[in-house]
């Protein structure tokens, strides 16, 4: 089964210019399921090639790079449930990383009702790190998925948001198909709080996380360009 969700997510908090739209599907399999963006292959093997051919070409000198490729400003999280394990896969510049879910989310379910896409749905909320979180289930699709980690419901997922509209899922179409579940590519496995610190020193300092990754130091004069575009994705769900 595929469910396909259309994503609304801002990437800088304090610019509402910064809101994006893509769409992500649930592949729902026997024994596992995954969560991903539909643009981010496409998207992040662009970037890097573009990153890589402009870096190698350059020689002794320094390229100059279109830093509006760095990060990518696309989706990015993916999340697989293997047998009721579930793992999230993350990127900070070019590595990716992997970390088991380290929440449990409380879900209360609520006395309100909808209806999405023709189903009846029931209301619950939770909160998950310092966001308030609202989804809509329903359980004429007794599955316990959802969109990202929004799993372990009575029924399917069809709708979650934060209180501040910072990220939005909402199913847009559903699918009885057969289709591989294919695994992220190669990842580097870690624990969710060395990756938030991680990405923490990739936001207090974007220039040597910049170096470390790509082996050599910045064009001078797109510093500035480099921190600016960096510092400017801040919104995480996690």
């Amino acid at each position: 089964m595929e469910c396909k969700y259309l994503v609304t997510f801002l990437i800088d908090t304090s610019n509402v210019n910064t809101l994006k739209q893509e769409y992500a599907s649930l592949l729902i399999g026997k024994n596992a399921t995954i969560f991903r963006s539909n643009q981010k292959a496409i998207a992040d093997s662009i970037s890097l090639a573009y990153i890589r051919k402009t870096m190698n070409s350059a020689g002794s000198n320094m390229p100059e790079i279109n830093t509006g490729l760095l990060p990518s400003a696309k989706y990015q999280p993916e999340v697989l449930n293997r047998n009721g394990q579930i793992t999230l896969y993350n990127a900070i510049l070019e590595d990716l990383y992997s970390y088991p879910l380290n929440k449990n989310i409380n879900w209360r379910i609520e006395k309100e009702r909808k209806k999405i896409q023709g189903y009846t749905c029931t209301k619950v909320t939770c909160e998950y790190g310092n966001k308030s979180i609202i989804a809509w289930y329903t359980d004429e699709i007794p599955i316990p998925e959802g969109p990202y980690t929004f799993k372990g419901l009575p029924g399917l997922v069809l709708e979650a948001y934060d209180s501040k509209k910072y990220f939005h899922f909402i199913l847009v179409g559903l699918v009885n198909v057969k289709k591989p579940i294919a695994l992220p590519k190669v990842s580097i496995p870690t624990t969710y709080e060395k990756f938030y610190n991680k990405r923490k020193q990739l936001m207090d300092d974007p220039l040597g996380a910049f170096m470390n990754t790509f082996g050599r130091r910045a064009p001078k004069d797109n510093e500035e360009r480099i921190i600016r575009n960096i510092k400017s994705i801040n919104n995480f769900l996690d």
